[in-house]
């Protein structure tokens, strides 16, 4: 392995004309954060003129040198090195507003390199995700039509940072990042090296992901192969990192590796787990020198013994695939890309078939996160569509009951996980057979229904009143409500009614309300009898009699629920009782698995 290390100041590190750093497709979007842009710059502010401050490691993939622009791809140091041009665009920003052109043209320079043709180029190229973003934050142009806006933030943090500096301290401080502060630029000719130091590299920012280190691995592990090999593998990645925008990566990762592995997977374990799948699973991973350290390795922590240890399911099948069924690296790799496609139309519920949508959307709304583990698995099955939506459903009422229980849910993972394992022939039947076992019964969910707290459940809530709004009206499938904050979540009895605001806003609901109301109020406010959907374009002013004042909105609205409302005489913690006990009946026949 080829290392050259050389320590540069920021000066050196974007000075050079004709050097211009690439950020790969298949790196991750910017993602520092105030912490990571404060430690920054104070580090710099803090130093002492004689003083020196090492920012870190630079990690570069680097050709042969030749005439003109010389591309240097980022393997490690993105962060940092994007950060560091935002910087020095802020500077470069409060030097021009005092009119002090020649440094504010000597930071531009920082952000520029020429080819032959000495037209001026950009020095940092980002990924396909940001950089149409970095080009409209350079420009000032349309930022109100840029995606990622930490890129904007970070610039408008640091343009707060140096608004309290006077003139000389500006001067000090654009020399102490210029010529005081120093990165140590590792400079590696071949990617199987560039992948190789990756993890090795400790650096200042946010602490490498299981993402980013599984990222590493793959390419690493293709770079060893062919430079062919390499560049496919590598568009996967991007395809990847592309489907999972805006997602949390490493629970994608986690999810499918229960899928894959068909048993629950921890946070903690994703990196040796997948290591582990991964060497059971490729052909060309027998050639690495990390094989035989991981191919007898069972992974299994206190944590997956304590949750797993009263689930119980049978005809568990191994998951380490014998030599007849592996895949070669780039079928691997392309399975990998085809499950973040899946994942990330369940996780935006964008599949072609709108029905499929509206069932994964109510799954959202109830916090159904840990059953796509098995989603994950049901939509690459060929399975008919009727079924799927079943099992949707069948996964709705499981899900809606459970947490309404308060049941564990720590064993979902493992529940859900272990549905992989289901045949399609009958695979409703097979479904709801297992997750009937755990179940809450009708009792247990009715009782709970009833006295069940929505409190920071909105999602949860809204979509337990729409459908018994569809149930109400015998709804054929041709209405829907309209979603998001177009359609509030009213609470008929204020969620506040002691202070002077909520008085002013809503009228004296703790006179209304009687003796006790305040002690009361707390235990009956959040149930669903205190619940309907109102529209946010219907107003409610106060009044003497605040119920009286909410019914003339009610009336207005479309929603026959709502309208119901309006038929009470008057509205207090009894009547929230009494309907909360009618809705849990009415939950009870919705949501069974009959």
């Amino acid at each position: 392995m080829k290392i050259t290390p050389t320590t540069l100041t920021i000066n050196q590190m974007l000075g050079s004309s004709n050097e211009q750093f690439i950020i790969p497709a298949y790196q991750r979007r910017y993602s520092w954060g105030e912490k990571q842009w404060a430690d920054l710059f104070n580090d710099i502010k803090l130093l002492n003129q004689e003083d020196s401050h090492l920012l870190g490691n630079i990690l570069c993939l680097t050709s042969n040198y030749s005439v003109g622009i010389n591309e240097l791809e980022l393997v490690d140091g993105q962060q940092r090195t994007t950060t560091l041009t935002i910087l020095i665009k802020a500077l470069s920003h409060k030097f021009k507003d005092l009119g002090i052109d020649e440094v504010h043209n000597e930071l531009e320079v920082l952000l520029t390199c020429k080819g032959i043709d000495r037209k001026q180029k950009r020095n940092l190229i980002l990924g396909d995700l940001d950089d149409i973003d970095y080009v409209r934050f350079l420009n000032n142009e349309d930022l109100d039509k840029v995606k990622n806006e930490k890129l904007v933030e970070a610039y408008e943090f640091f343009l707060h940072e140096l608004s309290s500096f006077s003139v000389e301290e500006l001067y000090e401080y654009e020399h102490k990042l210029r010529s005081n502060t120093f990165v140590i630029r590792l400079d590696v000719a071949n990617a199987k090296d560039a992948y190789k130091l990756f993890e090795t590299i400790n650096n200042r920012g946010l602490r490498l992901s299981p993402t980013d280190i599984i990222k590493n691995f793959l390419l690493g592990h293709a770079s060893l192969i062919s430079e062919q090999t390499l560049e496919k593998v590598k568009s996967y990645w991007t395809e990847i990192i592309i489907n999972l925008d805006g997602t949390k990566t490493d629970d994608f990762f986690r999810q499918y590796l229960s899928y894959a592995t068909k048993r629950r997977i921890t946070k903690s374990t994703i990196i040796s787990e997948f290591k582990n799948y991964y060497f059971n699973s490729v052909i060309e991973a027998e050639n690495l020198n990390e094989f035989s350290e991981y191919r007898a390795l069972e992974v299994s922590t206190e944590d997956d013994v304590a949750d797993e240890q009263d689930i119980d399911f049978e005809d568990q099948e191994d998951t380490k695939q014998s030599s007849a069924y592996k895949l070669t690296i780039l079928e691997f790799a392309k399975g990998l890309r085809d499950s973040s496609n899946i994942y990330k139309k369940i996780r935006n519920q964008s599949f072609d078939i709108n029905d499929l949508n509206i069932h994964l959307t109510n799954l959202k709304k109830i916090k159904s996160f840990p059953s796509y583990i098995f989603l994950l698995d049901l939509f690459q099955r060929n399975v008919e569509h009727e079924d799927k939506i079943k099992i949707l459903k069948l996964i709705e009422t499981f899900m809606l009951r459970r947490h309404i229980c308060e049941y564990r849910t720590g064993e979902l993972d493992t529940i859900f996980s272990s549905l992989v394992n289901v045949r399609d022939i009958d695979v409703v039947y097979e479904v709801k057979s297992i997750l009937l076992k755990y179940l809450p019964g009708d009792n247990e969910f009715q009782e709970n229904f009833a006295r069940n707290s929505f409190r920071n459940n909105e999602g949860r809530a809204k979509y337990v009143l729409e459908q018994f709004e569809y149930n109400l009206i015998n709804d054929q499938g041709e209405y829907k409500l309209t979603s998001g904050v177009d359609l509030h979540l009213e609470h008929i009895i204020p969620q506040k009614i002691t202070t002077k605001k909520s008085k002013s806003e809503f009228g004296d609901w703790e006179g209304y309300l009687g003796e006790n109301a305040n002690e009361e109020h707390k235990d009956y406010v959040n149930r669903i009898g205190n619940m309907t959907l109102l529209a946010r374009s219907l107003n409610i002013s106060a009044s003497n009699n605040p119920f009286k004042s909410k019914i003339e909105e009610y009336k207005k609205s479309n929603i026959k629920l709502t309208q119901q409302v309006a038929e009470f005489d008057e509205f207090k913690l009894r009547e929230v009782v009494n309907r909360s006990k009618r809705f849990a009946k009415e939950a009870l026949e919705m949501w069974n698995f009959n």
